[in-house]
C-alpha cells in the first residue's frame, strides 16, 4: 500500500464519533488512536486531509489541532491547499433568489454558507450545530454574494421540490441534516483539486468515509474505506471495511493496510 500519497478523512461519523455528545468538539470526539493514525500516516509521507460537508470556519481549527494543512470543506464547494484557498464554487445569484422563494413556500429554514461565514436569518427556529459560529442576517439584508451552500434539516418525507433538471442538489450529511448545493460541487472534485496541487493522480488517493455524500469521493480514490458504522450502500462501493470509529476504525485500517505499523 506504499503507493499512496494522500488520504481524504470525512469527519461526522468517520474521525469523529457521532455517538459521543454532540455538545462535544470534534477535537474531543476524534479518538486518539485516530489522531495518532494522522501523525504516523503524515511521517510515512501520506498526506492526511480532511474532506467534509462542514463549513470551512469549523474545520480549520481541528485541522490545526490534527496537524493536518489541506481542507476539502462544504462538500467539495470550497477547497484549501496548505492554507490558500484554491477553489470555490458559488451559487449563482438568480438561482439562489429562487431557491430561497422555494424553500420560504415550503416552509423550511436553512443556514447559509460562504467560503468564510455563516449565516442564519435572526428569525430561525432552526439553528443546526449549536457550536458554530454564525452571523445574524435579517429577512430584509441582501444575500451574500459567495454562497457556496445551505444547510437544511433533513427527513425522508420531506420534499425540497427542486426537480430533475435543476442545477442544485439536496445531499443527506448527516442524520438530521443536508446541504443543497450546485451539482458540480462533489468531494471529488476537491479530491482532483489537492491532487492536482500534489501532482499527482487520485488513484494515489484512499478515502475513508460513512455516510452517502462519500459516494462521489469513493468512486474517485484509488482505494476507498468504509467505516463498520457505515451506512450499508457505502460499505458496497468500498475495497475495504474496517470497525467503528469507536472501536479504533481508524488506526486499525491503517495498520491492517500496511500504511502505518505500531
Amino acid at each position: 500500500m506504499n503507493n499512496y500519497r494522500v488520504a481524504f478523512f470525512d469527519i461526522d461519523g468517520t474521525l469523529a464519533d457521532n455517538n459521543l455528545p454532540h455538545g462535544l468538539s470534534f477535537a474531543k470526539r476524534i479518538p486518539e488512536s485516530a489522531k495518532h493514525a494522522l501523525k504516523k500516516l503524515k511521517e510515512n509521507q501520506i498526506e492526511p486531509v480532511i474532506a467534509s460537508g462542514r463549513h470551512y470556519g469549523a474545520l480549520n481549527e481541528l485541522a490545526v489541532h490534527l496537524g493536518v494543512d489541506s481542507i476539502i470543506s462544504s462538500n467539495g464547494n470550497c477547497v484549501h491547499y496548505r492554507g490558500s484557498m484554491i477553489h470555490q464554487n458559488a451559487i449563482p445569484q438568480e438561482l439562489l433568489k429562487k431557491l430561497f422563494l422555494q424553500l420560504d413556500q415550503l416552509g423550511i429554514e436553512c443556514l447559509i454558507e460562504t467560503p468564510h461565514k455563516l449565516y442564519c436569518f435572526e428569525t430561525n427556529q432552526y439553528q443546526g450545530d449549536p457550536s458554530s459560529e454564525k452571523t445574524l442576517l435579517k429577512k430584509t439584508d441582501p444575500l451574500p454574494e459567495d454562497v457556496i451552500q445551505l444547510i437544511v434539516p433533513w427527513s425522508e418525507k420531506t420534499d425540497f421540490n427542486l426537480g430533475l433538471d435543476s442545477p442544485l442538489i439536496v445531499e443527506k450529511v448527516a442524520p438530521v441534516a443536508a446541504n443543497i448545493h450546485l451539482k458540480t460541487g462533489t468531494k471529488a472534485e476537491g479530491i482532483h483539486k489537492i491532487c492536482d496541487s500534489m501532482k499527482i493522480t487520485a488513484k494515489q488517493a484512499l478515502a475513508f468515509g460513512d455516510e452517502e455524500n462519500d459516494f462521489t469521493m469513493f468512486d474517485a480514490v484509488g482505494f476507498p474505506v468504509a467505516m463498520g458504522n457505515a451506512a450499508p450502500a457505502l460499505k458496497e462501493k468500498a475495497a475495504y471495511i474496517t470497525s467503528a470509529v469507536g472501536e479504533d476504525g481508524i488506526w486499525k485500517a491503517c495498520i491492517d493496510l500496511g500504511l502505518i505499523s505500531e
